[in-house]
Order: C-alpha cells, then sequence, then structure tokens
C-alpha cells in the first residue's frame, strides 16, 4: 500500500509540475525579460553607448539634438519557461513616470524627478505624462519598441521616430524603469548574452529647476540651465553627469552648444502644440 500511495505521490507531483508553470505561461519573468538601449534603424540597429550617448530630450520633443536617430529601448518579454509572450498591448508597456517629485504631491514607483504635469506647469500648460507606452504590442519573439519621440503606432513605423506632441517632459531621473502589465523589467547595455546590467536615463535640456511647489518652473529650458551649464563646463562633479549631452566624459563647448540650441523652448515653444 505505501509504494502504491509513493507512486501517487510521483504521479501528482509530475502532473504539478506540467500545471505549474502551464499557469505562468503569459506572464512576463523578469529573470527572461528585458530591455536594451538602442538607436538607428531597426534591421541594423547600434546598442550600449553608441545609442546611450543620443538619450537626451527637450521638453518640446522638438528634433534636432533631442531624441535624435530613432533613440529607443527594445524590450523582449518572455514567460517562466522562456517562451516569447506576443500581443501585450502597447499601453501596457511603459517607461514609468510619477509626473512630477514628492514636494509637489506626486508618489508611486515611477521615476520621481521627470517633471510632467499640467498641476505646477500650467502657463505653458504642459500634458501630464506617467507611461511613455511601446510603438505597438510584443511580436511573435515577444518583443515591442519604445520609441521615446513617439511613433502612428503601425508595424512599419515600429522603432522609426514621429513626434508625439503630448510626449514632453523636464529634468531628468538616476533610474527611468520600464515596467510591462506591472512587472519592472531590468535593462541590458546591449543583446549579447552576459552583457552588463544597464538602468535607462534619459538626460535633458532642462537640467536645473522645477523641481519644487512653485507655479510654472519646469518643462523649460532657460537662463538658470544656461548658467548651470557655463557654471560646470570643463568641470568634474554630480552635475556635469547630466550636462554632458554627447557622453564624452567632459562638459565642453560642444555640450554648450546643444543647450543653446534649445534654449527658452519649453513644452509649447517652439513647436505648439
Amino acid at each position: 500500500m505505501m509504494f502504491k500511495v509513493a507512486k501517487l505521490g510521483i504521479a501528482i507531483a509530475a502532473v504539478l509540475a506540467l500545471i505549474v508553470p502551464a499557469a505562468y505561461a503569459g506572464v512576463p519573468d523578469v529573470t527572461q525579460s528585458f530591455y536594451v538601449p538602442q538607436s538607428g534603424t531597426v534591421a541594423t540597429p547600434s546598442e550600449g553607448t553608441v545609442a546611450t550617448a543620443l538619450f537626451k530630450a527637450c521638453p518640446n520633443n522638438d528634433g534636432g539634438t533631442s531624441l535624435p536617430n530613432n533613440v529607443r529601448v527594445k524590450v523582449t518579454v518572455k514567460d517562466v519557461n522562456a517562451n516569447p509572450i506576443r500581443g501585450i498591448a502597447a499601453a501596457d508597456i511603459c517607461l514609468l513616470f510619477n509626473g512630477g517629485t514628492v514636494a509637489q504631491g506626486f508618489a508611486g514607483v515611477g521615476a520621481d524627478s521627470v517633471i510632467a504635469n499640467s498641476t505646477w506647469n500650467q502657463n505653458p500648460l504642459c500634458p501630464d505624462v506617467r507611461c511613455v507606452f511601446a510603438d505597438g504590442p510584443t511580436d511573435s519573439m515577444g518583443v515591442a519598441y519604445i520609441t521615446f519621440t513617439g511613433t502612428d503606432g503601425t508595424d512599419a513605423n515600429r522603432g522609426i521616430g514621429l513626434r508625439n506632441a503630448n510626449r514632453k517632459w523636464g529634468h531628468y531621473d538616476s533610474e527611468i524603469p520600464v515596467y510591462v502589465l506591472g512587472f519592472k523589467v531590468p535593462g541590458k547595455l546591449t543583446s549579447a548574452v552576459g552583457a552588463a546590467a544597464y538602468t535607462l536615463r534619459i538626460k535633458n535640456f532642462d537640467v536645473s529647476g522645477g523641481l519644487g511647489a512653485t507655479l510654472n518652473q519646469g518643462e523649460a529650458v532657460t537662463t538658470t540651465d544656461y548658467n548651470t551649464m557655463v557654471a560646470n563646463l570643463n568641470k568634474a562633479n554630480i552635475i556635469t553627469y547630466w550636462l554632458d549631452f554627447n557622453q564624452s566624459a567632459t562638459v565642453t563647448t560642444l555640450d554648450y552648444n546643444q543647450l543653446v540650441a534649445h534654449l527658452n523652448h519649453n513644452c509649447r515653444t517652439p513647436n505648439n502644440p
């Protein structure tokens, strides 16, 4: 009898081993899923530091040196069995923002010093941005792209930057988390096996101010940002990482020129909306 019971137990365990993983099919596994920074075309992308050197934005999302060359993250989503998860809606794949700082009354698990709210930025009126969503649903390989500047959402234009007039923000954060169906997905610097871990950061020409509970101080490139740049030329300190727009490890006139090109830009200037 004991032998039969043991065999029954083994059989039940075998069935459960098949059922339990199946129950997690369609649920992202954060040990199997990841995102990678990219630029260029989808067919022949650049990854790693070549791509991240272009991760810089103007609060007007106006192109030029702002989010150039189709900068994006490629998100690969797999379940616990390492199977790609197809058909996850674009709106469920996000760069997650809180919208503002704790001082401004915002909280959550998103980037909390990226400023993207109409509460404190009313003149000009800026859009509320919480989810910078994917270009489209995940494909048969479980892959989706989040092109930062925007896209028209068609398959033909996935990974191709097409300006979204409501996708505007100011300032920066030490981490912009990527979420899929509520699961935080880790980053890798490249798609290569064993590649180094990567944390998404997008620099901004709006580098100073706008973090407090004061009206109309955020999401604009002003003389405050200009003066911050001038004061830190050829220096190395806590702020110079965010002023090094070409990722050369030194703040130079090349970085200065990029900021000056966006001086006096805000969420309604030069493009409205």
